[in-house]
């Protein structure tokens, strides 16, 4: 499972500039005047043309300004409170630290996984879009491999499919399985957590149609003898979707000497015996989304 502070770390996006500011502060702020640019936005071209009339013959243009200020800082003070502070409650009821593991490793991965479910992340990861590519999962059974907090299997499992949460750090299987314990009986149905080993995913032979690998894929060890073995455990008709960061510079991601670029990744599921059935590099920022079929 890969670090989780890529998860965290937001760079400015200025050309040159390699400062890292915390992900809370940067993110605080800059949602915030985005609030105030969209409100401003929609005062200036919805509400204050209404009452332009009366504004020009009670003021001049500098106090309509200043009204305008005034009335997008309220607004915004409110909506960033209140969203902020039911932001506050989901995490707290997401998040909070398990009591259950006598070791205390649940309360200590609480704070990774913090990082991998941090709110920021469904800006860039884009959580709808990937899960689009799996096509309709209603009745599939879909193997989330480098699971993590379970952020992918969770929302793959609303969505109809049985998931197989995989991963090779106990620590986060303790916490997948007591978050589990807290969602809708429908949806633990759904789910199945697993602790797997660096070289054996631990699915067995045609038990899945489709796997996922999410920031996953280049920590791999023998890729092409790994995506052999695992093509064994595919259905006919099945596939495997492979999300990773792209091997360029990023506002956040694994250093570009550990990513893996789209020709190898392509020539190594080759090896392995796949076809491939897509490659998309734009509709990601940062990543690039390679779907593959075992021939």
């Amino acid at each position: 499972m890969p670090d989780p502070s890529l998860y965290r770390e937001v760079r400015l996006t200025q050309p040159g500039n390699n400062e890292v500011l915390p992900g809370t502060g940067s993110k605080a702020i800059h949602t915030f005047g985005r609030l105030a640019s969209r409100v401003t936005r929609i005062i200036m071209e919805n509400i204050l043309p209404r009452f332009d009339d009366h504004l020009n013959y009670l003021c001049h243009y500098r106090m309509k300004i200043k009204i305008v200020a005034g009335i997008t800082l309220t607004v915004c003070l409110v909506l960033f409170t209140g969203c902020n502070r039911s932001s506050a409650d989901r995490n707290a009821d997401l998040l909070s630290k398990p009591q259950a593991d006598r070791n205390g490793k649940s309360e200590q991965y609480a704070n990774e996984a913090e990082q991998y479910e941090s709110a920021d992340r469904v800006i860039w990861q884009k959580p709808d879009l990937v899960i689009e590519q799996l096509g309709d999962v209603k009745g599939k059974v879909v193997a989330d491999l480098g699971a993590g907090t379970g952020y992918f299997s969770r929302r793959i499992a609303y969505k109809g499919a049985r998931v197989i949460a995989i991963d090779i750090d106990p620590r986060a299987i303790l916490w997948m399985e007591e978050q589990k314990a807290r969602f809708p009986i429908e949806l633990r149905d759904r789910l199945v957590i697993r602790l797997a080993e660096p070289d054996d995913s631990k699915l067995t032979s045609q038990e899945v149609d489709i796997v996922l690998l999410v920031n996953t894929y280049s920590y791999l060890i023998r890729r092409v003898e790994y995506f052999e073995r695992l093509q064994e455990t595919i259905r006919p008709g099945g596939f495997v979707v492979i999300i990773d960061f792209k091997k360029k510079e990023t506002p956040f991601g694994p250093p570009v000497e550990d990513r893996l670029d789209v020709p190898t990744v392509e020539r190594e599921l080759r090896s392995a015996g796949y076809t491939i059935l897509k490659v998309d590099e734009e509709s990601l920022d940062y990543q690039y989304i390679i779907k593959a079929k075992k021939e």
